[in-house]
């Protein structure tokens, strides 16, 4: 009788081969799945886009509130404060003011990525993540950067230079920095990391 040895490794890399393939029909079914929904969750978003202003205000009047004498007030997409004495103003979250317009393509891009490529889940849920939040807090400080600056300045000085000039640099630098955000996680890339290999190589030469 003949016998044949089998090398570990490879009775291993086998089996591991078997399973993989086994889990991938399953996988691309959940990737494209979640990749339709995310998707759709954009077109919603934008449509819906009213609902996420008044949202976008409740949140704005919810932490402002210890910050303003006599508190914020919300409606529907206002938050209404006073902001000189005798003088309250309903702030208006708009639709120039809202990131629902600047999360829709992140999101509609994640559901792409997710569906039509191999790029692994962790990284598509963490860059789509930390950038939402980073786009959603900067335009949320923007918001109470307009309504604090317009009660310590007056409204007519504050309001000019809290919304045109400090609020319109604090939204290009957070927003920048939310879409690189997601840009550098979801392609892996290591811009602070320095790579080992090419440090070994260099004492080698030396």
């Amino acid at each position: 009788m003949h016998t044949l040895a089998l090398n570990p490794d490879a009775r291993g890399s086998s089996r591991s081969d078997r399973e993989e393939s086994r889990r991938a029909p399953a996988d691309i079914a959940a990737r494209y799945t979640v990749g339709v929904l995310l998707i759709v969750a954009a077109v919603l978003l934008v449509l819906l886009e009213e609902r996420f202003r008044i949202f976008e205000a409740g949140v704005a009047g919810s932490w402002l509130t210890p910050f303003v004498p006599g508190g914020v007030r919300h409606y529907l997409n206002y938050y209404i404060l006073e902001v000189e004495p005798g003088r309250t103003v309903a702030f208006m979250v708009t639709i120039e003011c809202t990131v629902a317009f600047l999360t829709a393509p992140l999101l509609a891009l994640s559901g792409v990525i997710l569906a039509t490529t191999r790029v692994r889940w962790r990284q598509v849920v963490k860059s789509l993540l930390l950038s939402v939040v980073l786009i959603f807090v900067t335009n949320q400080l923007r918001l109470g950067v307009i309504a604090l600056g317009s009660q310590a300045l007056g409204f007519e000085v504050g309001y000019e230079l809290t919304h045109r000039l400090i609020g319109s640099v604090l939204s290009i630098i957070g927003f920048s920095a939310a879409y690189l955000v997601f840009v550098v996680v979801i392609a892996d890339l290591h811009l602070f990391r320095r790579d080992p290999n090419r440090r070994e190589s260099r004492g080698r030469r030396a």
